[in-house]
């Protein structure tokens, strides 16, 4: 019995002691399951089924390291109608929708400026790096994932973005980032804003001394594999894509030039995306991103297929030997990542801004309904509609897809209701070739949008003061562009709004996920993940069926890291 009493006894102090241990054990298991580095990569003009096009040409260090070993999310849409490239990446940084966020377009109207001006235009602020217009992130309504970090660690976690483009470096960096840095055309260097320094770093300093793309000059972009492995696109001398100065129609493109004219033309090249993720690397390695107590965040937009895409259309040769070029470059920067942080410590999220149409004729020549819509005949027609309809007079101030501005003081001078022009407007702009839905501005403030479609996801881009007193989307098949040849985006429809999204790494269970998601549920997935508050303005939803075992050691992985790939040609 003296036995069985001390034996029961040191059970007790046993479990004592395992329960007193057991806390900072679950402590230190939570705190190691957090990333230490967030790799956020938004492609730009990247259509959903380049995945699958493409997979077996793909390496297995870069897109497909992601998709083999990530959350793949296969029907990942935009759940608002205005897809461009601006809106894209607001709504990826803050979780909300245009009508939150503030973004409502890459460009609008100022009645104020009487002029167009883009979302990130800024005169208060001044480039650092190289001389020209100003440019900051504070058109942006609500905090970032990153704003987020900076506030929940007191400033300690680091947080960058880079990009070719202001718009996407600005829009991902938000307001309280160490640095958002772009490529400036002018000068072909890498700048930023004075809204976070008043000077460059060192290391970014460096390496715009090495004068990057100045290397390519001359230089003959070739194809990566022989003419007959590009099956999945159409022939190279494809008639219906747009010239681009400089260039011939046909590979191999060889891009010269001086000045910005070259700065041009080599953005649209994958020598492009190569640069701006050996900047990440530098970025990477001399902030020592992923390596302080705190996570830090990296942003890297790919934006090379912008202008290309469109001048191109997505079914190019170009638009497949981009996207595997690109490929190479990620895999690259997998290797520093894992040599530098450790994939298991880095939380990897791939997804684009927006996909693209495919060039109408091409669309045309299989017998689908498809055209062109020529943005200053579209204004010039609704103008002179409204003469007949009510007075000769100037209505109009200005039309930037999908955006139409009245002019004011005409409805003013004519004595004329708002609501009345708006609805006449409306009908007009609706009996024009190629015109869809419209919607007036007092049917959106009265929440008298009528159920159905696309008619929610139109809405939730209207934002009062910024957007138009109509908005216009083209009906399917058709696109606002003034070129005779190329393509471009800005629809509700799937080939513009189904874009990848994909998860890798740090507490993310792998495995491909059908259910409709969307590119604002990528902040609220992180920031959980990172257990801190979500963006202040966020409407998405975690992504919860994809968060592995945060409370806990990190799983094994099962797989090597991605091999090194061969550098872009």
């Amino acid at each position: 019995m003296h036995l069985l009493r001390a034996f029961l006894t040191l059970l007790v102090l046993i479990c004592l002691g395992i329960n007193s241990i057991c806390p900072p054990a679950l402590a230190q298991a939570s705190q190691s399951a957090r990333p230490k580095l967030v790799l956020l990569i938004v492609a730009d003009h990247f259509s959903y089924n380049y995945l699958s096009r493409y997979q077996d040409k793909l390496s297995s260090g870069g897109l497909r390291y992601l998709m083999e070993h990530g959350a793949n999310y296969t029907n990942c849409r935009l759940s608002y109608a205005t897809s461009q490239n601006a809106c894209g990446q607001a709504a990826i940084s803050t979780g909300a929708n245009p009508w939150l966020s503030g973004i409502v377009a890459d460009e609008w109207y100022v009645p104020k400026k009487n002029r167009i001006m883009s979302a990130t235009a800024d005169d208060t602020y001044h480039l650092v790096g190289a001389s020209g217009q100003g440019a900051s992130s504070m058109r942006l309504v609500g905090t970032t994932i990153g704003d987020q970090m900076k506030l929940a660690t007191n400033g300690r976690s680091k947080v960058v973005s880079c990009s070719l483009r202001d718009t996407s470096a600005l829009m991902l960096a938000g307001v309280l980032a160490n640095g958002a840095y772009w490529f400036d055309r002018t000068s072909g260097s890498f700048v930023t804003s004075s809204q976070y320094s008043v000077d460059l770093p060192a290391w970014a300093k460096a390496f715009n001394d090495q004068r990057y793309a100045d290397k390519y000059n001359g230089k003959p972009w070739q194809r990566s594999l022989p003419e007959t492995e590009y099956g999945a696109s159409t022939r190279d001398d494809y008639p219906y894509e747009k010239a681009v100065d400089g260039w011939s129609k046909t590979f191999p493109h060889t891009i010269s030039g001086q000045g910005e004219a070259f700065y041009n033309a080599f953005s649209m090249t994958p020598w492009a995306n190569q640069m701006t993720c050996d900047f990440a690397k530098e970025a990477i390695e001399k902030e020592f991103l992923g390596q302080h107590n705190e996570p830090d965040m990296l942003c890297l937009s790919l934006a090379a297929g912008d202008h290309l895409t469109q001048a191109f259309g997505p079914y190019s040769q170009e638009a497949e030997d981009l996207v595997l070029k690109m490929d190479q470059s990620l895999a690259s920067l997998f290797q520093v990542v894992d040599q530098k942080v450790g994939l298991n410590n880095t939380l990897i999220v791939f997804t684009a801004a927006h996909g693209t149409m495919p060039i109408p004729e091409f669309l045309k020549e299989r017998r689908m309904n498809t055209g062109k819509i020529d943005p200053k005949t579209f204004k010039t027609l609704l103008d002179s509609a409204l003469d007949s309809q009510i007075a000769p007079d100037d209505w109009i101030d200005e039309f930037s897809p999908p955006n139409v501005y009245l002019k004011l003081e005409t409805l003013e001078k004519q004595k004329v209701r708002q609501a009345d022009v708006e609805a006449v407007a409306a009908k007009l702009a609706k009996s024009i070739a190629g015109v869809g839905d419209v919607l007036c501005r007092h049917q959106l403030i009265l929440n008298q949008v009528q159920s159905g479609g696309n008619a929610e996801a139109q809405r939730r881009s209207y934002y009062w003061n910024r957007s138009g007193e109509l908005l216009i989307y083209p009906k399917p098949g058709y696109v606002f562009a003034s070129e005779s040849a190329g393509t471009g985006s800005g629809s509700p429809f799937a080939y513009d709004t189904q874009v990848p999204l994909i998860l890798c790494g740090s507490s993310i269970r792998a495995g491909r996920f059908s259910q409709t998601v969307s590119p604002i549920d990528i902040a609220p997935t992180v920031t959980s993940i990172l257990g801190i508050e979500a963006p202040s303005l966020c409407e998405g939803s975690g992504l919860s069926d994809a968060i592995g075992q945060v409370m806990g050691p990190p799983r094994p992985r099962t797989s090597a890291a991605p091999a090194a790939a061969p550098a872009a040609q």
